[in-house]
């Protein structure tokens, strides 16, 4: 009584809590061991390929754009095609975007990867190896042995204090990465290694915008096609997908102001960067919400991509030299 209108809210929070606590602990107790597999799997790229020490701090203070999959990425994702934008700026991509980036004229410096099920090759099926000529691989030890395997490039591995404990001696080290639970996460970890500021998020909607799963061009449509037809367009496969977990899902308000369904595995995730963004926060740091779509997010800057460009990478601006992997033999090695 004495919380009156409050009471709603605090009872929602601790049930957020509550989910978010079980999310991770599922998702801890169900892919342990397949996160050990994989990172066996990966021991001798961990131990031979190339690392991210070179990357510390190479880009420091210029803007770095991490691109997801979310559904609002179709609104944007044509700013990162203007000409030279590409050169005075860092594009982080996660796996899910390749393709989609790709058709739109768009290499990424960086693609990353840490999903533990061999599914992730789809993503990188018929992809011509000169696309992606100045691109790089990133990877995390809990990633698929298949991942780096069907990267028709260089491939770099981030520090893993899980393999460093297995080499022992022989371990490369480095600071670990803080840990990850998405490859979104990790595109942003890798932008502040390198010292980008601000960083940009892009197509993170953590959200169903439009009531849709995905951004347009996304490898699981491929994987859906042959069931397409007149009565069952991608918008119906995408929104059976979202009301097949209706018991998760939840509203929330968007960035412009309107309700969006979201669910607790998005939740978390939304969660985990808050924590990230309010360490940033605490360090000078700026992060710029520029998806235009997708859930609103605590201690981030509201802008379009066109105008985060304009302010931080415009053409006044100098190209960024980036150093390229060498791990001469590793494949032949492997």
């Amino acid at each position: 009584v004495r919380l009156g209108s409050l009471a709603t809210e605090i009872a929602r929070t601790l049930r957020e809590l509550v989910d978010n606590a079980r999310m991770n602990v599922v998702t801890t107790l169900l892919r342990c061991v397949g996160t050990l597999e994989n990172q066996l799997g990966n021991l001798p790229r961990f131990s031979l390929g190339a690392g991210v020490e070179d990357l510390r701090g190479i880009a420091r203070g210029r803007l770095g754009v991490v691109v997801s999959a979310g559904p609002s990425l179709r609104r944007n994702i044509e700013e990162l095609a203007r000409p030279g934008v590409r050169d005075r700026c860092v594009i982080i991509a996660t796996q899910t975007t390749l393709k989609p980036l790709l058709a739109t004229g768009i290499a990424p410096h960086y693609v990353t990867a840490l999903d533990y099920h061999e599914i992730s090759r789809r993503f990188y099926e018929g992809i011509d190896p000169r696309a992606i000529e100045d691109t790089e691989l990133v990877i995390d030890s809990k990633v698929n042995p298949v991942v780096p395997e069907a990267w028709p490039g260089r491939v770099r591995c981030i520090p893993s204090s899980e393999i460093d404990g297995i080499l022992g001696s022989h371990a490369r080290g480095g600071t670990a990465f803080p840990p990850c639970a998405t490859v979104a996460h990790l595109c942003h970890a890798l932008a502040r290694h390198m010292g980008c500021d601000p960083v940009a998020l892009i197509g993170q909607d953590l959200g169903f915008t439009d009531g849709l799963y995905y951004a347009p061009g996304n490898a699981i449509h491929d994987v859906w096609n042959p069931e397409f037809g007149d009565f069952n367009t991608i918008e119906t496969m995408e929104w059976e997908r979202i009301v097949r977990h209706r018991g998760m899902l939840s509203t929330r308000e968007d960035v412009h102001g309107r309700r969006i369904f979201t669910d607790v595995q998005m939740l978390t995730y939304l969660r985990r960067f808050e924590t990230v963004f309010l360490e940033d926060e605490r360090q000078g740091l700026r992060v710029i919400d520029a998806t235009e779509g997708g859930v609103r997010k605590s201690r981030t800057e509201l802008a379009t991509l066109a105008e985060t460009i304009e302010a931080e990478a415009n053409p006044d601006t100098s190209p960024i030299a980036l150093p390229q992997a060498t791990d001469p033999g590793i494949d032949a090695a492997i």
